[in-house]
This record gives C-alpha cells, sequence and structure tokens, in this order.
C-alpha cells in the first residue's frame, strides 16, 4: 500500500509540474502592431519572463509586414528556452508596422502648388515619372510634405524637385528625389449642355475646360465671342472642344419664307415682297424672287424677313 501510495504521489507531482510547465510556457502573439524599428522575442511571444527585449531582427517598413513561420517560431522558442512546441504546422505570427500613406495623389497636390506659386500664373498640367510614388509615415506623423529643390522649365515641359515628409521635419523620415513632365495647358470655351441644330449659342451656355497646348488644333476655336450668336451645324456635345467646321451662323430666313426687298439709292428707297428661294443667315446672300416680276435677284439678308438687294430698277419693279 505504501508502494502505490508513494507512486501515486509521484505521478500526481509530475503530472502537476508538467501543468504548470504548461501553464507558464510562452504562446505566440496575434495582431502584433510593432511600436519600434525592431522586432524583440516579446513582440513575438507573450509570457517571455526573460531576454523579452532582446532584437531577432529589424522591423518591416513602415506600412509593412513581416510574417513568421511554425518553423521561425520554434527557432526562437529552442534558442530562448521558451518550452513552446507547435500545435499545427499552420502556426505563424505577422507583425506590422502601422503607418499612414501620403498617397500619389497627396503628392501630385504639393508639386502643383509649388509650381503654380513659381510659373507667375501660367496654367499647367503635370505627369510625374513615378505614377505608383507613395510614402509611408508612422502614425504620429504629419500627413503634410516639403517640396524642395524645386527647377522646372515650361518650354522643354520637364521638371525636377526633392519632397520630404513630414513637413518641417529637421530629419525627415522620407525623402525622394522626383521628376516628371510639364504641360502648358488654355482654357478652352464649350458647352455646358449639348445644343442641337437651330439653337443659337449665347454666352450662358459656355463654359470652359483646360486642355493641352498641344492638343489643341488650328480649327478649335478659343475666343468664346466667336461661339456667342452662332449655331451648331449638327448636334455639339457637352465639354468638348468646338472647331470652326462646328458652327455656322444661325438661319435667319428658311427658303419659302416671304421677304421684305428693299432697294436703296441716293434719290429714293423702295420695297416690296419677295420670296426666298433658299435658307440664309444674316448677312449672307441668297436667291429671292419679286413676287410682283417674277423675277430672281441676289439678295442680302439684312435680319429677319428682310433682304437689301442692288440691281436695276426695272430688274426691282
Amino acid at each position: 500500500m505504501k508502494t502505490t501510495t508513494l507512486k501515486t504521489l509521484l505521478m500526481t507531482a509530475a503530472f502537476s509540474a508538467l501543468m504548470a510547465s504548461a501553464a507558464f510556457a510562452a504562446s505566440p502573439r496575434e495582431n502584433v502592431a510593432l511600436a519600434t524599428n525592431v522586432i524583440t522575442v516579446g513582440d513575438v511571444f507573450d509570457g517571455v519572463t526573460h531576454d523579452a527585449d532582446h532584437v531577432l531582427a529589424p522591423a518591416p517598413a513602415y506600412g509593412e509586414t513581416t510574417t513568421l513561420s511554425v518553423q521561425d517560431l520554434q527557432r526562437i522558442s529552442d534558442a530562448f528556452n521558451l518550452g513552446w512546441t507547435p500545435a499545427t504546422h499552420m502556426e505563424q505570427v505577422i507583425l506590422r508596422r502601422d503607418a499612414h500613406e501620403i498617397d500619389h495623389a497627396t503628392i501630385e497636390a504639393a508639386l502643383e502648388q509649388s509650381l503654380s506659386n513659381a510659373v507667375n500664373g501660367q496654367k499647367f498640367e503635370l505627369q510625374m515619372a513615378d505614377a505608383d510614388l507613395s510614402f509611408h509615415l508612422p502614425e504620429n506623423a504629419g500627413t503634410e510634405l516639403d517640396v524642395t529643390n524645386l527647377k522646372y522649365d515650361l518650354a522643354r515641359g520637364e521638371f525636377h524637385a526633392t519632397v520630404s515628409a513630414p513637413k518641417g521635419a529637421a530629419t525627415p523620415i522620407v525623402r525622394k528625389d522626383v521628376s516628371g513632365k510639364l504641360f502648358a495647358v488654355v482654357e478652352v470655351p464649350v458647352l455646358k449642355t449639348a445644343l442641337h441644330n437651330g439653337d443659337v449659342i449665347s454666352m450662358a451656355d459656355l463654359d470652359y475646360t483646360p486642355v493641352r497646348n498641344g492638343d489643341i488644333g488650328s480649327n478649335v476655336i478659343t475666343d468664346a465671342s466667336k461661339l456667342v450668336g452662332m449655331s451648331p451645324r449638327r448636334n455639339i456635345s457637352a465639354l468638348k472642344p468646338i472647331t470652326v467646321a462646328d458652327v455656322i451662323l444661325p438661319v435667319i430666313i428658311t427658303k419659302g419664307d416671304l421677304v421684305t426687298m428693299t432697294l436703296k439709292s441716293n434719290l429714293m428707297t423702295l420695297t416690296t415682297q419677295g420670296q426666298a428661294l433658299e435658307n440664309a443667315a444674316n448677312g449672307e446672300t441668297l436667291r429671292v424672287m419679286n413676287i410682283s416680276s417674277k423675277q430672281a435677284l441676289d439678295a442680302i439678308v439684312t435680319g429677319p424677313k428682310s433682304v437689301a438687294v442692288n440691281a436695276p430698277l426695272e430688274a426691282f419693279n
């Protein structure tokens, strides 16, 4: 009985020790957010009583992650006597370096602002050579950046600069030389909404859109005053540059209209009724037929339903 009791006590003690050891063994952490620029044993395992601050490796870059496989975890446990063994071969620890992003659009906007201040009102578009450029900074860092060493040549269409962040830092976390293309642009009048043949364009119908100089053909209308009072030759879409071929003077006399024909000389002014033989806009020449004499004459449109003729008196009567 004594032997049996002793064995039972020893087994119970051993089991208790084993359970206590398991209870105090280190275990891999989950969802690790790194606060410093290194990875320590304590970042990887919970329950580490010694060597928690021992540096294992540099931390990933801001916004990046590092994944430790089950083999990596086993090696760390063995090296520091952590007493951990994996439950499955799929175990891993993912460590991330929390950060916020200064994206490409923010960088581009800062460059545009610096260039705008430098080019004295000249409008332009820029295109960065690195279309994917972005920065990651610590969560507590600002979101603004500095633009320095700016050099540009609008004639050649290029620029170079240095961008650094955070803004105003004596020692920036990020510093990058950037370059790209510059395109001078012109504000071109466009229609706010589509108009159709027969509509007459007014200043209220117009807006402006920037167009690169190199994309403006010689036939594109850049002066809004040359559009006012004109009519679309066919339908004109909104927000698109308008060419000379897109517009005509509006028709104010239509074929078949009865018109007042006026003949003026130094001695007299005569009027009679005629009929338009074709469509015409103000100031255009058209053929009209004198209703009384049935003669066809050339006339110039002087207004709605009125034309001026320059013909011998006998032809007018």
